[in-house]
C-alpha cells in the first residue's frame, strides 16, 4: 500500500504545481519548509529574491468529502481482501484475471461500509462461478450503501485484481472564500521577506458561478490591506488557469 503523504510534503507538491500558474519563477532547491509561524513554502526566485508563500484551498469540504470516498475504493478493495484466509485470497485473485468490476456506492458510504460492501462482493466471486459475469446482487439482497454491482469480463487484461470502476457525480459548490478571510486577517506570520497567498480550487471553481469570482475579489480587496501579504493570487488548479491576481 503506498504510504501516505504528510502535510507538508501535500503542500510542496502542490505549490510546485501551482508556482509556474501564478508566474513564480522558483530557483531549484530554494524551497524550504518551516514551523508555523512561518507560512508554508519559502523559496527563492531565479533572480535572487526570497519569498513566502501561504497555501489555501478552496474546494468545499463535502467536495472533498466526497472525492476521498470516491478514492478510497481501491483501498476498501485490499482491505477487504487481506480479511480472507490465505487460500481465499488465492482464489479471488484468480477469479479476477481479466475482470472489470462497476459498482456504486451511496456517496456518503464511509469506508468502513465500503469495504464491508467489497468483502461481501468477493464472498459472490468465491461462490459463483468461476467465469461468472453479470449483476452480483438481486434487488432484494443488494447490501446497504449499494445501488449497483456487475461484473464483466474479457474486457480487460491482467491478473490479481479486478479492474474498478465507481463514480462520484456532485453538484458544484461554492469556493470557501472565508478561508481566504481567515488567512488574511486572524492567522499571524513570521517572515521578512515578501509573502503572497495563493487560493486554489481543484473541482469547485473559484469562477464557476457569475457571482463567485466577484465575492472573492470583494473579500481580498477588503481585507488585504493592512494585512501581512502583499498579493493574493487565485487558481483554477483543474484547469490549470489563474483567475485572478490582486494588484501589488
Amino acid at each position: 500500500m503506498p504510504k501516505k503523504l504528510t502535510k507538508e510534503q501535500i503542500e510542496r507538491r502542490v505549490f510546485e504545481v501551482l508556482a509556474p500558474l501564478a508566474g513564480i519563477d522558483v530557483l531549484p532547491g530554494s524551497i524550504r519548509q518551516l514551523p508555523p509561524p512561518a507560512p508554508d513554502i519559502l523559496c527563492a526566485s531565479q533572480a535572487g529574491e526570497q519569498l513566502g508563500f501561504e497555501l489555501v484551498a478552496l474546494d468545499d469540504e463535502y467536495t472533498r468529502k466526497r472525492l476521498a470516498l470516491w478514492n478510497s475504493t481501491d483501498l476498501a478493495w485490499d482491505r477487504a481482501l487481506a480479511s480472507w484466509p490465505e487460500a481465499d485470497q488465492t482464489q479471488i485473485k484468480t477469479r479476477c484475471t481479466g475482470l472489470h468490476l462497476s459498482v456504486t456506492f451511496n456517496e456518503a458510504a464511509a469506508l468502513r461500509a465500503r469495504t464491508q460492501i467489497m468483502r461481501e462482493i468477493q464472498k459472490r466471486l468465491l461462490n459463483n462461478d468461476a467465469q461468472f459475469a453479470g449483476e452480483l446482487f438481486p434487488k432484494h439482497e443488494m447490501p446497504a450503501e449499494l445501488t449497483w454491482a456487475r461484473v464483466f469480463r474479457g474486457v480487460v487484461a491482467g491478473a490479481g485484481a479486478p479492474h474498478i470502476t465507481t463514480s462520484s457525480a456532485g453538484s458544484w459548490c461554492a469556493p470557501q472564500i472565508d478561508k481566504i478571510k481567515e488567512k488574511l486577517v486572524d492567522k499571524r506570520y513570521e517572515i521578512e521577506a515578501p509573502l503572497e497567498l495563493i487560493a486554489y480550487a481543484v473541482h469547485d471553481e473559484p469562477d464557476g458561478h457569475v457571482d463567485s469570482l466577484t465575492l472573492i475579489k470583494r473579500c481580498i480587496d477588503t481585507y488585504l490591506p493592512g494585512s501581512r501579504f502583499d498579493r493574493v493570487s487565485v487558481i483554477n488548479l483543474a484547469f490549470k488557469q489563474l483567475v485572478y491576481r490582486s494588484a501589488e
